[in-house]
């Protein structure tokens, strides 16, 4: 994945998928907190930024790394949009493959992430390009972060 810095304002749900991947990719940590929806869960477990870059720089900077991220799918609706990921990640040299069914929610100011479902490769054993909206509601076990 080429590093290249994201947008400062991503203008479609696609743009702003991909920018996050680049930010993990360039280590903008900044650019990832700002990405989402201030009702995540995820600004409530982290709500103080500085505590977020902290713990990103030190963590996530030498143990994350995305070699792949691909969009297949994606719905909208006012103010809303879903879209389907695949993953392909290294955590501390360990391969993990995964898809995530992300919603994102508009803002004035843009797309913002608000959350995710995430389903493990191996809970899904079709082509990676056949997975489906109905396949995340047939989970067993549903992870939602």
């Amino acid at each position: 994945m080429q590093k290249q810095p994201p947008p400062e304002h991503p203008t479609s749900p696609a743009e702003l998928i991909l920018a996050r991947c680049r930010a993990f990719g360039a280590g903008d940590f900044a650019f990832i907190y700002d990405s989402y929806h201030p009702d995540s869960n995820f600004r409530r477990q982290f709500p103080d930024r500085q505590e977020y870059l902290d713990y990103a720089r030190t963590v996530l900077a030498a143990d994350f790394r995305i070699a792949d991220c691909r969009i297949l799918r994606e719905r909208s609706r006012e103010g809303e949009a879903e879209l389907i990921l695949y993953l392909d990640i290294l955590f501390r040299g360990e391969r993990s493959e995964c898809f995530e069914r992300v919603l994102l929610r508009r803002l004035a100011g843009g797309w913002r992430y608000h959350s995710a479902q995430k389903l493990d490769r191996s809970d899904y054993r079709g082509a990676v390009d056949s997975i489906d909206w109905s396949d995340f509601e047939r989970a067993r076990d549903k992870i939602f972060f």
